[in-house]
C-alpha cells in the first residue's frame, strides 16, 4: 500500500449551514443518536467523523428542532446535509402577532422548526 493507511470503519457527515436573518446569532447543535456531537453557526459547516452504519440525525436549538434524517452509511461514504430555518421570517412574525400560530408554532410544531436533508 502507498504508505497511506486507509480507514475502512468510519464515515463524515458535513453539516452545512447558510446565513439569513433568523436565528443569525444562535448555533445550531447536531445530535446523531441522542448525543450532541457540535454545533453549527451562521454560515457554517461542521464535520464530524461517525463509525459506518446506521444514524439518526436531528438539529436542535432550544426547545426546538427538524424531524429526523436517517442515515445508512457505508465505510468513507461522506455525507452532505444543510439545515434551515424551517419558519422563516414571514411565519415567525405571524406566530408572534397572532396567538395560535404561535402557540402552535412553538409546541407542536417545535420539531419542525428546522429542516435538515440531505444535499443533492
Amino acid at each position: 500500500m502507498n504508505g497511506l493507511i486507509r480507514d475502512t470503519g468510519t464515515s463524515e457527515i458535513i453539516v452545512r449551514r447558510g446565513g439569513g436573518w433568523v436565528d443569525g446569532a444562535r448555533a445550531y447543535k447536531i445530535v446523531i443518536d441522542g448525543i450532541i456531537a457540535g454545533k453549527v453557526s451562521k454560515n457554517g459547516t461542521l464535520r464530524l467523523k461517525v463509525p459506518a452504519g446506521e444514524h439518526e440525525v436531528i438539529a436542535r436549538v432550544d426547545w426546538c428542532g427538524s424531524p429526523p434524517v436517517q442515515l445508512s452509511l457505508k465505510p468513507g461514504e461522506v455525507v452532505e446535509l444543510d439545515v434551515v430555518n424551517g419558519y422563516g421570517l414571514w411565519k415567525l412574525a405571524l406566530g408572534v402577532t397572532f396567538i395560535l400560530p404561535g402557540i402552535f408554532m412553538f409546541t407542536f410544531g417545535a420539531n419542525r422548526y428546522l429542516k435538515l436533508g440531505l444535499i443533492g
